[in-house]
């Protein structure tokens, strides 16, 4: 048997404005899916990887509220340069939450700590 990793799916209070995040902060082509009227959620499928975004209340009950304080899902995107990637969080605006030789962590709006490295 194979297992490969499918994808991650992530809960927000506000799912369009975490990916407009991951849009902006890891430049992902994350697209909103389905129909307005039933049901949205954003997605990217890259590779046979998906990430998607899903409304926390519609997804499922047991995840919601979101919790913030959950460290539960880490994100890890490689980026191949340390200082372009700090000077690009720079011009959104955005600090990061810690750094140190080879990995950059930013918090989501989400709370999650997302980790973009050299490794």
């Amino acid at each position: 048997m194979e297992t490969k990793l499918r994808g991650v799916f992530l809960t927000s209070e506000n799912p369009e404005k975490a990916a407009k995040f991951y849009q902006q902060v890891a430049a992902l082509p994350i697209d909103a899916v389905g129909t307005p009227e039933t049901y949205v959620y954003w997605r990217l499928d890259l590779d046979g990887v998906q990430l998607s975004i899903h409304d926390a209340q519609a997804f499922a009950s047991y995840t919601h509220p979101a919790l913030r304080e959950s460290n539960l899902t880490h994100l890890y995107f490689q980026i191949t340069e340390q200082k372009a990637f700090l000077a690009h969080l720079d011009q959104l605006g955005i600090a990061p939450s810690a750094v140190d030789d080879v990995v950059v962590t930013v918090i989501d709006p989400d709370g999650r700590h997302v980790m973009f490295g050299t490794a």
